[in-house]
């Protein structure tokens, strides 16, 4: 008679073991995307390292925080105050560089005679 199971008992120890499975399951799917991130961050923290070898420190600098930044948007929107930092980010970065920081797409039309601005005024 002690061999024989009550099915009640079988069924709770089914639904145990279920609910067991299942946290293991969404246990394992959270560390597969936690490990997915690590490996992006990772891959961003390698692409810094090599491309600062060599490198001044206000370089260094400049491009930690520009990354940060871009980890940062990844998740949510910029606030005004983190564009603004970018935007000087870049800027310092590029006279580091010794790199133009103007924007040559814009023409200067400082010192256009009156014929020249009627053809300006009639391209637009």
């Amino acid at each position: 008679m002690s061999d024989i199971v009550n099915i009640n008992k079988l069924q709770q120890e089914y639904l145990e073991s279920k609910q067991f499975s299942t946290a293991q399951q969404e246990l394992i799917d959270k560390l597969l995307e936690e490990n997915a991130i690590l490996k992006q961050k990772l891959s961003s923290l390698e692409h810094v390292a090599l491309s600062t070898i060599g490198s001044s420190p206000e370089e260094i600098v400049c491009l930690e925080q520009i990354a940060r930044l871009k980890e940062r948007s990844h998740t949510r929107e910029l606030s005004l105050d983190e564009v603004k930092r970018l935007d000087l980010l870049i800027k310092n970065l590029r006279l580091i560089k010794e790199q133009s920081t103007e924007n040559v797409a814009t023409a200067v039309y400082r010192d256009v005679g009156d014929a020249e601005l009627v053809a300006i005024a009639t391209k637009t």
